[in-house]
C-alpha cells in the first residue's frame, strides 16, 4: 500500500507528460482494486469500522452494522451516538478521545443482541490526519467454553471433597439417630412433666437430624450418579410426570401451571429418570420463588434436531450478581436451601449434550431455557453370526 502512495505522489509532478489513455488505465485499475477490497471488507465475518478523529464513521461493514445496531456513514453523527448498546457507546467515546496507541478490550454487548466482542482500536495517521480502525471479533462461544470448562473443573473438585466429607458425616449421624431412639424409649419411666419436656427437646433434635440426613442423602445421590441409560422416550411425557407429582404442592401454593406441548416432537434418546429429577428440581425451584402464588409457564418446541424447553415463573427473580453462580455446588440464596437442585439440573442437561440458559429480572420472574439434542437410535446391521443355522 505504501508503494502505491509513493507512486501517486511521484505521479503528481509528471502529470503534464503522461498520456491521457495511460493515466485513465492506471486510475481504472486502482479504482477496481479499491472496489474489490471494499467488497471483501464488507463481507468479512469480523466487524470493521473506520472513523475520523472526531468519531464520525467513514466505513462500516455488514457485520459491524449488525453488532452495533445500524451505524451509517451518512448520519452525520459520531459512531457512539449511533450505537445501540450504551456501555459499548461509552467505551467507544472514551477510547477514541484518548487512544494514542493500539487498544484491545473485551466487552459484553446486550443490544441489538447479546454478544461478547473483542474490540481492537488502532489509531492511524495519513497525510497529517488521524483516523481510527475499529476491529470487532465475536468471542461469545470462546467465552462460554472457558466459563463451562472452569465451572466443571470447580464443580468436580468441590464434589470430590464434599462427597468424602458427607460420607464421613453419615456414619456418626446414623449412630446419633439410633441413640435418640433409645433415649426416647427410656422416657417411659420418668414423671409425666419431665417426660413431656424432654420428649419435646428430643423431637426437635430428631427433626434436625432427619433434615441433615436428608441433605446428605440428596448430596450423595447427586455425586454418585449411576451411568446414563439412554432409551427412546417422549420429552412431553417426562415433563407431564414431573408436573403430576408436583401438582399437590403447586395447587397448595396457588401456582397456575400452563404447559404447551410440542406434539410434533418425535421421541428421542434420553435417560428418563435423570431428566425427570432434573425437571422436578427446576419446578420446585420455581415454586419456592413464588411463596404467594403466581404463574408457571412451560413450553416445549423443536427446531430441526434440537428440542427446546422453556420454564418461566413470575417469582421474585434472581439478582444479576448471582446469575453466574446459580449452578455452583452449594450456592443458594435460600435460608433452607442446600444449593444442590440447580447443580443437578445443570449436570443432567450437560450429560445429555445439551445447554441451559437463564434470564431473570428481580420481582418479575426467571426463565430457564434448556436445549437438548434430538438423538435417534442408530440402525444396527443384522447379527448373522448369532443366528443358529439348522441343517
Amino acid at each position: 500500500m505504501s508503494e502505491k502512495l509513493d507512486f501517486v505522489q511521484r505521479l503528481k509532478s509528471r502529470l503534464p507528460q503522461i498520456e491521457k489513455d495511460s493515466l485513465y488505465l492506471k486510475l481504472l485499475e486502482a479504482t477496481q482494486e479499491n472496489l474489490q477490497l471494499a467488497e471483501a471488507c464488507r463481507n468479512l465475518e469480523e466487524g470493521i469500522v473506520i472513523t475520523d478523529a472526531k468519531g464520525y464513521p467513514l466505513f462500516v461493514n455488514r457485520k459491524a452494522d449488525d453488532w452495533l445496531g445500524g451505524v451509517r456513514t451518512t448520519a452525520k453523527q459520531p459512531v457512539w451516538n449511533q450505537t445501540q448498546d450504551p456501555t459499548f457507546a461509552a467505551f467507544l467515546k472514551e477510547t477514541i478521545a484518548t487512544a494514542g496507541t493500539r487498544t484491545v478490550h473485551d466487552l459484553r454487548v446486550l443490544s441489538p443482541k447479546e454478544i461478547q466482542l473483542r474490540v481492537t482500536i488502532l489509531p492511524r495517521e495519513e497525510d497529517g490526519k488521524t483516523n481510527f480502525l475499529i476491529l470487532l471479533l465475536d468471542i461469545t462461544s470462546r467465552t462460554e467454553q472457558e466459563f463451562e470448562s472452569a465451572m466443571l473443573s470447580r464443580m468436580e473438585s468441590l464434589v470430590r471433597l464434599a462427597g468424602g466429607i458427607a460420607h464421613e458425616i453419615g456414619n456418626p449421624l446414623n449412630a446419633i439417630t439410633i441413640h435418640l431412639e433409645l433415649l426416647k424409649k427410656r422416657l417411659a419411666g420418668l414423671p409425666a412433666d419431665q417426660r413431656r419436656e424432654i420428649a419435646a427437646t428430643l423431637s426437635d433434635i430428631q427433626d434436625e437430624t432427619r433434615r441433615l440426613d436428608r441433605i446428605i442423602r440428596n448430596f450423595l445421590k447427586a455425586t454418585r450418579k449411576p451411568p446414563l441409560r439412554f432409551r427412546l422416550d417422549d420429552l412431553n411425557e417426562v415433563i407431564d410426570d414431573a408436573l403430576s407429582f408436583m401438582k399437590p404442592e403447586l395447587n397448595a401454593a396457588k401456582v397456575l401451571v400452563k404447559f404447551a406441548k410440542d406434539k410434533a416432537l418425535p421421541g428421542f434418546l434420553m435417560d428418563r429418570e435423570r431428566l425427570y429429577y432434573a425437571f422436578m428440581n427446576l419446578f420446585k425451584n420455581a415454586l419456592e420463588a413464588m411463596p404467594e402464588g403466581g404463574s408457571l409457564k412451560i413450553a416445549v418446541t423443536h427446531k430441526q434436531h434440537c428440542a427446546i424447553l422453556t420454564v418461566a415463573d413470575t417469582g421474585y427473580g434472581i439478582p444479576e450478581k448471582d446469575l453466574a453462580r446459580i449452578f455452583d455446588v452449594y450456592y443458594t440464596t435460600k435460608p433452607e436451601g442446600a444449593g444442590l437442585g440447580l447443580m443437578m439440573v445443570y449436570d443432567a442437561v450437560t450429560e445429555h449434550g445439551g445447554k441451559i440458559e437463564v434470564a431473570s429480572k428481580p420481582d418479575k420472574g426467571t426463565t430457564f431455557k434448556i436445549l437438548l439434542p434430538v438423538r435417534e437410535p442408530q440402525l444396527q446391521l443384522p447379527d448373522y453370526q448369532s443366528k443358529v443355522v439348522e441343517s
